[in-house]
C-alpha cells in the first residue's frame, strides 16, 4: 500500500529519547536543488482509470515519496520530483490489477525545471475471485454529481498543495453523500497528516460498515486508533485487515506496533512477518524487535537488529541514533531501555 503504504504509507514510532521514529519521509531541499513534474494518465483499454490511489517511490530505496488519486479523466500529477529514477505504482481495485512502471527522471540540461510524461495501461481482472456466500457490492458507483465535483476540487486542492481548501471541498463530498468511500479515506489521511488524529478517526471510522472488504479501510482506521493510543481497538481493526490480506506487510507492520506494549510476542510474530513481505519499507520494524529482544534481556540480540535496521536504511534520519544505541548497548554494563510512546 503505496506513499502507500504508502504507503504510505506516518505514526510516530520513538525509541524514547535515544530514537525518534520518523515514519513520514522528511524532504530535504536547498537553494541548489532542481524541482521537476510528473503529469501522467492512467487507463484502461481507451477509458480513463478514474479514483485509482497511484503513488510514486523511488527505484533505489523503494520508499514512498507522495500518493494521490487519479482525477476524471484518469490524470494524475506529482510535483517537486527531484532528478534520479522512480517507480510510479497503482494499487489494486476489485476490478483492476495492480501496476508497476518504471520512470526516467534525466532533464537536459539538469538546471532547467522539466514536466515528464507517463501514460500507464491498468490491466482489468479477468475473473474476480468471491468467497462463496459473500456478496461483494461495490464502492462509489452510485456518486452523486455534487459529491463528485467537491471530491474532484479537493483531490486538485491536495495536488496544489492547499490543504485547508482540500478539506473543506472533501468534508462538502462526505456531507453530501456519507457513504463516500474515496472521500473518507483521503480526508481522513491529510486530517491524520495535519495531526488531527480525531477527526480522522471519525471520519474513517464509517469505512468498516462502507467497505467491510476493503483492507485498505481497516488499515487507515487502525492507525488513527493506534495514534489516539487506542492500541486494543487498533489492534482489532489491523488483524481485521491481516485476515483480509494476509501479505500486506503495511498491515502486519502497524498491528506489531498496536500490540507491543501488552502481547509482545504476537507483535513479534507480525513485525517478522513484515519484514519478510517487505523488509526495506518495514524496515522500522527492526526498532521494534530490538525493544522486544531488549525487554527479554537478549541484548545481543537486540544489538543485531539494531545493525540490520542500519544496514538496511543507512540514511535513515535516526540511523546515526541507532548506530549510537547499538554502541552503547555492545559497551554497558547497564541496561538500556528502549522503549516506544
Amino acid at each position: 500500500m503505496d506513499k502507500a503504504v504508502q504507503l504510505c504509507f506516518r505514526v510516530t514510532l520513538a525509541l524514547s529519547v535515544i530514537l525518534t521514529l520518523c515514519l513520514s519521509i522528511q524532504a530535504q531541499s536547498s537553494s541548489s536543488t532542481v524541482y521537476h513534474q510528473v503529469e501522467g494518465r492512467l487507463k484502461v483499454g481507451n477509458n480513463p482509470a478514474v479514483n485509482v490511489r497511484v503513488r510514486i517511490m523511488r527505484e533505489t530505496e523503494r520508499r514512498p515519496i507522495a500518493e494521490t488519486f487519479s482525477r476524471s479523466r484518469g490524470e494524475f500529477e506529482f510535483r517537486y520530483v527531484t532528478e534520479g529514477d522512480y517507480i510510479i505504482e497503482t494499487f489494486e481495485t476489485d476490478q483492476l490489477e495492480a501496476s508497476s512502471t518504471i520512470l526516467h527522471v534525466r532533464p537536459f540540461p539538469r538546471e532547467i525545471p522539466t514536466s515528464f510524461r507517463v501514460d500507464i495501461d491498468i490491466a482489468v481482472k479477468v475473473a474476480p475471485r468471491v468467497e462463496v456466500g459473500v456478496v461483494m457490492a461495490d464502492v462509489d458507483i452510485n456518486v452523486p454529481k455534487e459529491a463528485l465535483k467537491h471530491y474532484r476540487a479537493g483531490m486538485k486542492a491536495l495536488g496544489d498543495d492547499k490543504s485547508d481548501h482540500a478539506i473543506a471541498e472533501l468534508q462538502e463530498a462526505v456531507k453530501t453523500y456519507s457513504e463516500y468511500y474515496a472521500a473518507r479515506l483521503q480526508l481522513g489521511r491529510e486530517l491524520r497528516r495535519l495531526k488531527r488524529s480525531k477527526e480522522a478517526e471519525e471520519i474513517l471510522r464509517p469505512l468498516n460498515d462502507i467497505a467491510p472488504k476493503r483492507v485498505e479501510a481497516r488499515i487507515e482506521y487502525g492507525i488513527a486508533l493506534l495514534e489516539l493510543q487506542r492500541r486494543s481497538e487498533a489492534a482489532e481493526s489491523l488483524l481485521a485487515a491481516v485476515q483480509l490480506e494476509e501479505a500486506n506487510w503495511v498491515a502486519h507492520f502497524y498491528l506489531g506496533w498496536a500490540l507491543l506494549e501488552e502481547r509482545a510476542e504476537e507483535a513479534e510474530h507480525h513485525l517478522k512477518r513484515a519484514l519478510e513481505l517487505d523488509k526495506t519499507r518495514a524496515v522500522r520494524a527492526y526498532l521494534a524487535l530490538a525493544r522486544i529482544a531488549n525487554a527479554r534481556g537478549e541484548r545481543e540480540r537486540a544489538i543485531e537488529y539494531l545493525d540490520a535496521y542500519v544496514a538496511t536504511d543507512p540514511n535513515a534520519a535516526d540511523a546515526e541514533q541507532a548506530r549510537q544505541l547499538a554502541k552503547r548497548l555492545r559497551t554497558s554494563n547497564r541496561e538500556d531501555k528502549i522503549t516506544s510512546p
